[in-house]
C-alpha cells in the first residue's frame, strides 16, 4: 500500500506546527554536535538562522545565560508563533524572534560575534548569498557554525531506490536521483563554501548516526520521513508512474530488511566552526 503518498502535510496548520516539536529528535543529533564542541563565551551577541519553533536556539540560550543576547529569525510564520509561545514558556527575555530572509538580513554590518544554523545550508535557496550575508552581519573574529547532513546519507535507502528505477528503464529518473543526492555536498564542498563567503575554518569534525527501521513499511510512513525527505524521493519520479514505482520500491526495502534483519540508514553528519578573521 502507498497510502503515505495521499498524506500531504499542512505546513500552516497549528496540529501540524504542535506535532513538529517531535522533530527536534532528528534535529537534536546535528545540534547535539553544536552542543558538544561550541565554547560558550560571555556577553556576546548571537543568531541562530532558520530557528523553526526554536531547536538548537533556546538550549543556546539558555546555556550562555541572560548576560547574552540570542535572535532567532525564519520565514515560516507558524513555526516562529510557536517559537514566542514557547519563549514566554522556558521564560528568556533575551531571546528575540524575528521574520526574515536569510539572504537579505535586516541587521548592520558586523552585529553579531556567533550566528549558528543547524541544517540550514542544505534548505537555503541560495547558500553563496546567505553565507555572504552572514559575513557581514559577523564581527571580526566572530564564529559562523554549521552542521549539516552530507553525502552519503541513507546510502542504504538510496541503494535500493536506484535498482528499482534501473528495473523500470527510465534513465531520467536516475539522473534525477543522483542529483537529488548530490545536493547535500561533501565536507569539500562544504568547506569551499564557507570560505568562498571570507571565513576561515577553524573546525571541521564528521560524526554519523543510525536510524534502525523494522522494514521499508514502517520508514516510509514515519513522521520524520514524509517531513523532510518524502517529496524529493517523490519528485524523482513523473507523477503517472509514482504509485507503481513506490509499490515495488517498499516491496524492495521490505526485502532488503528481510534479509538484513532491519532496516538501517547511515547518516553522516559534518559540524563546522568558521572564524571571520580580523582585518
Amino acid at each position: 500500500m502507498t497510502d503515505y503518498l495521499n498524506q500531504r502535510l499542512d505546513y500552516n496548520n497549528p496540529q501540524f506546527i504542535n506535532a513538529f516539536d517531535e522533530m527536534p529528535y532528528w534535529s537534536a543529533r546535528f545540534a547535539g554536535l553544536i552542543f558538544e564542541h561550541l565554547t560558550p563565551r560571555p556577553h556576546i551577541r548571537a543568531l541562530d538562522i532558520g530557528c523553526g519553533t526554536g531547536c538548537p536556539l533556546f538550549e543556546l540560550a539558555q546555556l550562555h545565560g541572560p548576560g547574552c543576547s540570542f535572535t532567532g529569525i525564519d520565514v515560516w510564520d507558524a513555526a516562529l508563533a510557536r517559537a514566542v509561545t514557547r519563549r514566554a514558556a522556558y521564560g528568556l527575555p533575551h531571546v528575540h524572534l524575528l521574520k526574515a530572509d536569510a539572504s537579505h538580513m535586516p541587521f548592520p554590518d558586523e552585529h553579531f560575534d556567533l550566528l549558528t544554523s543547524n541544517l540550514g545550508v542544505n534548505n537555503f535557496s541560495d547558500p553563496p548569498a546567505v553565507l555572504r550575508e552572514c559575513f557581514r552581519i559577523t564581527q571580526p573574529g566572530g564564529r559562523l557554525i554549521l552542521t549539516t547532513n552530507i553525502m552519503g546519507h541513507m546510502a542504504e535507502f538510496y541503494g535500493v531506490y536506484r535498482q528499482v528505477l534501473s528495473a523500470f528503464g527510465q534513465p531520467d529518473d536516475l539522473e534525477r536521483l543522483a542529483a537529488h543526492e548530490a545536493h547535500r555536498g561533501t565536507r569539500e564542498s562544504v568547506t569551499a563554501l564557507i570560505e568562498g563567503a571570507g571565513y576561515s575554518v577553524a573546525n571541521c569534525i564528521e560524526d554519523r548516526f543510525h536510524y534502525h527501521f523494522l522494514d521499508g513499511s514502517a520508514m516510509l510512513r514515519h513522521w520524520i520521513i514524509r517531513l523532510g525527505f518524502l517529496d524529493g524521493w517523490r519528485a524523482v519520479v513523473d507523477p503517472g508512474r509514482e504509485t507503481a514505482i513506490f509499490t515495488h520500491l517498499e516491496a524492495a526495502l521490505n526485502t532488503y530488511a528481510q534479509a538484513h534483519g532491519g532496516l538501517t540508514l547511515s547518516v553522516p553528519q559534518l559540524y563546522l566552526e568558521a572564524i571571520r578573521s580580523a582585518p
